[in-house]
């Protein structure tokens, strides 16, 4: 058998698989938590309700609000028609325009408060840890959940300096996954634009091409180009 060229042998370093967005949700909103339905661990997709809220509340409010708007509207035409007939000057016109703009901004907030009652998803992925628990009364910027991407998995690399001269972008490579015994194909998409240097080291970014079964972020394993 002929012997391993040197270069082969020296062509390897350990490779982190990352997650190209991994999020903490936080609350908009002081309220209890109503709904938890995923836990650590659990798949979701992009549009699920990852949180909900008891808001009751705000939507009488907005209800409130809704009916405001809809008498502004109602007096600004009638201000508009007795201007037609002179009844009444511009003056009280643009009074009645500006209540109308006002209570309209007044349903707008009160229905963007209504549409935080709910936490969904802003994308494929899974549960990483769930961080409230039901019927739990949380307040404003409370972390909720974390959640990571399922559908887009990275390569982080730490590699010798001396590999700027032998690796590209765009050039395919491989990485054993210690966890799963298995290969992952991944293409090289960044390279560091500085060396590290203390530890002469480079950072290595790539995109997983080919992903094996049960595959997770955070997972390593050695990285072959």
């Amino acid at each position: 058998m002929l012997p391993v060229p040197l270069l082969a042998q020296e062509m390897s370093a350990r490779g982190l698989v990352k997650a190209k967005s991994r999020a903490v949700l936080a609350s908009e909103i002081g309220a209890v938590v109503s709904q938890t339905p995923f836990r650590a661990g659990d798949p979701f997709q992009k549009g699920d309700m990852l949180i909900g809220f008891d808001c009751r509340l705000l939507k009488s409010q907005k209800d409130k609000v809704a009916a405001q708007e809809k008498a502004a509207k109602a007096q600004l035409a009638n201000a508009i028609d007795l201007e037609k007939m002179r009844s009444i000057g511009k003056l009280e016109v643009t009074l009645a325009k500006a209540e109308n703009d006002k209570a309209r901004a007044e349903l707008n907030i009160a229905s963007l408060n209504v549409e935080r009652c709910q936490i969904k998803a802003p994308y494929d992925g899974m549960v990483v840890q769930l961080l409230v628990n039901q019927y739990e009364s949380i307040d404003l910027r409370r972390n909720l959940i974390e959640i990571v991407s399922s559908s887009e998995l990275e390569v982080e690399v730490i590699a010798p300096a001396n590999w700027l001269t032998k690796v590209n972008k765009g050039q395919k490579a491989q990485m054993q996954i210690d966890e799963l015994n298995r290969s992952a194909a991944v293409e090289i998409i960044a390279i560091s634009g500085a060396v590290d240097p203390v530890s002469q080291t480079v950072l290595i970014r790539g995109r997983i091409i080919e992903k094996p079964d049960g595959l997770l972020p955070g997972m390593s394993g050695a990285f072959k180009p």
